[in-house]
């Protein structure tokens, strides 16, 4: 036997998977709160006895792990225009595994430089201007970001041509230069970005957060949990030099607080006669709903969804669900345990924090008459032909309802310009081992594939 140790400190829990690289198996999972605020290696301690307990007394070989904890990888961006830079910039900062706290267009004002101030970010993204374009907006905003008090890193990836430039007004400061996250119209350019933000979270954050102490414990270097959850499904998606992967998927994992989605799809349009808007879309996106979330931020899912669809998918009247939601939200901690009425309403809840992400993740597409006649308007991703969705999170792995809940990420003909998955296979990671096994995936991508295809299933197997 050849064990390993998988380690994801979360901003709640610090979870634990232990495989085999040997027999290519999962040996174990098992949890504890992460105790962030004192010395997160009391969580880890907690969590490995509950495992040792599971699997009896195991040496490892290795240790790898990943975090979120205490926020994960809180980031702001600005660029010029919201729908060039400002969102190349946003999908750079999401493919990263940040959490996007805000996302500015244009020149920074005096307003926007106190509210920067106040989210106190780990990292700050400033894009602006196509390569020998304006370089106006992201000198000034520069010079804004040069008089904030705080410590923030600050990665340029905006005009080359701008860039040195910034460096200098930025002098004093933690800065990193990479190349144009939009060099030019209509390219996208965010992997140098990306692996710069990743390496400041490793130089930086991880000693931020205290979580340098668990150096000695661990073989490999910290990454964050998004950032290893994407490399799980994409292994499980594209394969590895070795074994070939499932095909293109969708995957989403709804959380207390956030519902995170992600496709690994090219995304063209699939009807004739589409024209493209916006853009063009990364093959690997991740998209994060900040206000869905099954306990903190569950008034979001109440709000977007509304309370009559909810009274209608729960059963239960509209006062009930009101009165339930305002408690899971004061008591982020409640697990139904058997209460029926809560049973109803997270099933409900999840559904509509499925429909309302992937929804916001998926492309649309609407009519337009033209010279030439009818034609048609794509804006994002065609998820459309996709055959595999794969669902994670509490909500979904702790329930026999999980191929009813996700269908709600299914297309809906009473939705035609949301452009979702029309027949798509549920497949469930009910040992809730992705980010494990994107962990694994770094130096072991066979072993982490042959695991990912044994444990995550079509709902039923």
């Amino acid at each position: 036997m050849n064990p390993i140790l998988l380690i994801d400190f979360g901003s709640t829990y610090t979870k634990l998977t232990a495989v085999d690289l040997e027999e290519e198996r999962l040996l174990g999972t098992a949890s504890s709160y992460t105790t962030v605020e004192t010395d997160v290696t009391e969580g880890l301690e907690a969590a490995m006895a509950k495992l040792l307990e599971k699997t009896g007394p195991i040496t490892f070989n290795q240790r790898f792990a990943c975090s979120s904890a205490a926020g994960g990888l809180r980031m702001i961006a600005s660029g010029l225009v919201p729908e060039l830079t400002a969102e190349a910039a946003k999908q750079a900062s999401l493919g990263a595994g940040a959490k996007i706290l805000k996302t500015y267009s244009f020149q920074l004002t005096e307003d926007d430089a106190l509210e920067i101030e106040q989210l106190r970010p780990d990292i700050f993204l400033l894009v602006g201007g196509t390569d020998g374009g304006n370089t106006e907006c992201i000198l000034h905003n520069a010079k804004v970001l040069s008089q904030i008090p705080g410590d923030f890193p600050i990665v340029v990836a905006g005009n080359r041509t701008a860039a040195r430039e910034c460096e200098r007004i930025l002098a004093g400061r933690e800065v990193h230069l990479c190349e144009n996250v939009l060099p030019k119209f209509g390219v996208l350019n965010i992997e140098p970005a990306q692996k710069a933000i990743r390496e400041v979270f490793l130089r930086r954050i991880v000693q931020a957060k205290g979580l340098s102490k668990t150096d000695s414990l661990l073989s490999g270097i910290m990454m964050p949990t998004p950032s290893a959850v994407m490399r799980g499904i994409e292994l499980l998606a594209c394969g590895c030099e070795e074994e070939e992967g499932i095909g293109e998927l969708l995957a989403v994992d709804v959380g207390g607080a956030t519902t995170d989605v992600y496709s690994v799809a090219d995304g063209a349009p699939s009807r004739p006669g589409t024209i493209c808007k916006g853009l063009p879309e990364p093959y690997i996106k991740r998209t994060v709903e900040g206000d869905i979330g099954m306990r903190y931020s569950v008034l979001g899912i109440q709000e977007a969804a509304g309370v009559g669809k909810l009274s209608r998918l729960s059963g239960l009247p509209v006062p009930k669900v009101q009165k339930l939601t305002q408690f899971l939200r004061d008591n982020t901690e409640t697990l139904p345990n058997g209460d029926k009425e809560l049973e109803q309403l997270d099933r409900a809840l999840a559904g509509c924090a499925i429909e309302t992400a992937v929804a916001r993740h998926a492309g649309t597409i609407e009519e337009a008459y033209t010279l030439m006649g009818l034609t048609y308007v794509q804006t994002g991703k065609d998820l459309t032909p996709l055959k595999n969705l794969v669902v994670t999170g509490g909500s979904l792995i702790h329930t026999e309802n999980t191929r009813e809940i996700a269908s709600h990420a299914l297309f809906d003909p009473a939705h035609p310009s949301s452009l979702r998955p029309k027949n798509a296979q549920v497949l469930v990671d009910r040992s809730y081992i992705l980010s494990a096994m994107g962990l694994l995936a770094a130096n072991y991508p066979t072993c982490a594939l042959h695991i990912m295809k044994k444990e995550i299933k079509v709902d039923g197997d």
